[in-house]
């Protein structure tokens, strides 16, 4: 058997050899690293967020390169060997990595209407949180608003998620369809982008769809920092997005899906960049409870 140190050093070296980086602003002798927890390429790093990036060297007169990573352990193992001093990331992705790493929350990135629910058929007569003991429901797994909000919602409502439903881990795009076939019986959501997916393939259809339960607004998505990046350092670069929000958020909807060449950052309408606390994600923390995984809390 690999001994588990040889083992962590592997999964690293795989980790590292999938990262890739690239410098988009000017040097000015001052040098930050930057990556986003879900962008999947270097492409899709440089259209969505080269533009914010670029803002971001701007207004703290440095260097910005990007940084591709595999996953959110990918990014908490290099912030954790001080190769990415902020990173982007989902309020869950946020405790994993601050878990593994002495990284700090440091700028909360709101998202309106942010909230998660069951979504179910209205002719099945789903009334109550009870009646869906028993059945499958669909997740999408490790995502704030697709699994570990909907594992708390039904917790929360006495239902275990665990142990009284079936939990079916999909893709975004195979849970509708699949709750349509009746494959499933309902699915885990981000309440906001299911109404905007269900509208654009069932325009008729509103009224055959129910959320049955629904959470309160989740914690915001965040810029957090290194836990190299301490004291002096660490409230500048704070200050300094606080100061210049304006202009950043222009920068972040200059962004453009790599894919489609549409806006990259709708889900961002409306926000605001705000200071933000360890502790405002303690919630989440009890969302990895419900869900199985306690070693994430801060217990």
């Amino acid at each position: 058997m690999m001994k588990l140190s040889r083992l962590f050093t592997t999964i690293i070296a795989v980790l590292f050899a999938s990262s890739f980086n690239i410098v988009l602003a000017g040097s000015h002798g001052k040098t930050y690293t930057m990556t986003v927890t879900d962008a999947e390429s270097m492409e899709e790093m440089v259209s969505e967020w080269g533009p914010l990036a670029e803002a971001l060297a701007s207004i703290l007169n440095a260097e910005m390169k990007l940084i591709q990573v595999a996953s959110h352990t990918g990014a908490a193992e290099a912030m954790r060997a001080g190769e990415v001093d902020l990173a982007f990331t989902g309020p869950a992705e946020y405790v994993a990595i601050n878990k593994l790493t002495n990284g700090e929350a440091m700028i909360g990135i709101a998202r309106p209407d942010y909230y998660c629910g069951i979504v179910v058929k209205t002719a099945d007569g789903y009334t109550k949180a009870s009646d869906l003991k028993g059945k499958k429901i669909s997740f999408k797994q490790g995502s704030t608003s697709y699994h570990f909000c909907p594992m708390k919602l039904l917790k929360d409502y006495g239902i275990d998620p665990l142990t009284d439903i079936e939990a079916v881990f999909t893709s975004k795009s195979l849970q509708h369809p699949a709750m349509v076939r009746g494959d499933t019986d309902g699915l885990a959501t981000n309440v906001r982008s299911w109404i905007k997916y269900s509208r654009s393939k069932e325009p008729t259809g509103n009224g055959d769809y129910k959320v049955l339960l629904r959470s309160g607004d989740l914690p915001m998505d965040m810029i957090m920092a290194g836990g190299h990046i301490k004291g002096e350092e660490y409230n500048t670069i704070k200050n300094a997005i606080v100061e210049n929000e304006k202009m950043l958020l222009e920068a972040l909807f200059r962004g453009v899906d790599a894919n489609d060449g549409t806006a990259a950052h709708s889900k961002y309408e409306g926000t605001r960049l705000v200071p933000v606390n360890d502790s405002d994600y303690d919630v989440v923390r009890e969302m990895y409870v419900a869900a199985g995984m306690p070693e994430f809390n801060l217990d």
